[in-house]
């Protein structure tokens, strides 16, 4: 091993690697608004609290490498603004020093302790020093509060909500909905349901395959017709513009009077998807083959939901983070979980604001690194809902806090 540093204080490439590798995906992670979750035990030493978990980066406007506060220099200084900053030291070969564990302690500045001998990005929390003035048990107790509590429910729901309508109104446009799915299922069963062009079914082994567009009827009866995909791709010019005959059969007529109020309805909806697309800004970002216009996240109200009570933003992800805990007691590694955990990372990355800088901004965060697949923001809208005891058998095991 080569060692580096001084000779009071020897740091091992290993060491240097880590807190490069780490700065570098905190740094990431803060400009894209995204957490980063720490478990740890112990806490300020005058309480009987013990495990715990949080966003290190809730909060922090910097991260730096190497930087001076005060009289000492952490590996890491994540800093807060009006808030003491947090400290993370890679000890491998030298744990942080009795003077600066008392500076941190009396300035409110908490230490988390990693370990810098593995494999950078990989190293694990050695131990947290909790200075007092910032103690957990409160906090903790309220997970623990929260974790009881959904399990006293027989259907408990972890997630952000996003339809504020009521129940009612939810229920009966889903039921509609169902009914409307469910009559053109029967219909095409049935050999009923035909493509209004080649009439042919619109039957496929899983129910049925359809696209709507808007024509144009001699005998005012203007409205939607059912193609199927074929003709739909036909009358869309196929792969080379080669547009059929038929083509002025199969759209709406600007002279007739019910096709009017049909195209003044389109052009509404289109007018009002422009303004809001105007509201929001977009990049042409490169991916692996091509480009993508990415949008910047919708503006939307969120709810944040534990069992069926209403709680903060940094609750709601502490305890999506204790579904993800290595253990048997949650997780294994069966296909089921794999479902469970992407159902989770789909809920957390739907999630606006994850480390509190309500001043951020979207552009300039993501600059050129806008990043693609599962780590993206989820932008689609709508309630994002976790039913822990459905993947776990109707039980849930004790919180993972008590295993710490």
């Amino acid at each position: 091993m080569i060692n580096i540093g001084t000779p009071e204080n020897p740091e091992s490439v290993e060491h240097w690697s880590n807190i490069a590798m780490f700065a570098h995906k905190l740094e990431s992670r803060r400009k894209r608004q995204q957490g980063f979750w720490l478990f740890f035990r112990g806490c300020c030493g005058q309480c009987d609290g013990s495990g715990f978990v949080e966003n290190i980066l809730a909060n922090v406007t910097a991260v730096k490498r190497k930087a001076d506060f005060g009289d000492f220099r952490p590996d890491i200084l994540l800093e807060r603004r009006e808030k003491p900053p947090i400290f993370l030291e890679f000890t491998h070969t030298s744990p942080p020093s009795a003077a600066k564990l008392a500076y941190c302690t009396a300035n409110g500045i908490d230490v988390l302790q990693l370990d810098g001998s593995k494999q950078p990005v990989y190293s694990s929390l050695l131990k947290a020093h909790i200075s007092l003035r910032n103690c957990r048990k409160r906090q903790r107790q309220r997970l623990l509060d929260l974790w009881n509590h959904m399990d006293s429910l027989d259907n408990p729901v972890v997630g952000v909500r996003e339809d504020f309508r009521s129940p009612q109104n939810q229920r009966r446009e889903r039921e509609a909905r169902e009914a409307k799915f469910e009559a053109l299922r029967n219909k095409a069963a049935a050999g009923k349901l035909l493509c209004a062009r080649c009439s042919e079914s619109l039957a496929t082994d899983d129910g049925y395959s359809v696209t709507c567009i808007y024509i144009h009827r001699l005998d005012g009866r203007c409205g939607e017709v059912l193609l199927c995909r074929q003709c739909e791709f036909r009358l869309g010019g196929g792969w080379n513009g080669d547009y059929p005959d038929d083509i002025a059969a199969w759209a709406l007529n600007e002279e007739c009077p019910s096709c009017q109020v049909i195209l003044a309805e389109q052009t509404r909806k289109t007018e009002e998807f422009d303004k809001k697309a105007g509201q929001r800004r977009s990049v042409d970002m490169p991916e692996p083959y091509g480009s993508r216009l990415v949008w910047e996240p919708e503006r939307r109200q969120q709810a944040y939901i534990v069992g069926n009570q209403t709680v903060n933003r940094d609750d709601l992800m502490s305890i999506l983070m204790m579904f993800q805990f290595p253990s048997e007691g949650i997780l294994t590694q069966s296909p089921r979980a794999r479902l469970m955990l992407h159902e989770i990372e789909r809920i957390i990355r739907s999630v606006r604001y994850a480390n509190n800088i309500y001043d951020w901004d979207w552009l300039e965060g993501i600059g050129e690194s806008y990043v693609y697949g599962d780590d993206a923001t989820d932008i689609s809208i709508g309630d994002k809902f976790l039913y822990p005891k459905r993947w776990a058998d109707g039980l849930l095991p004790p919180c993972p806090l008590l295993w710490l």
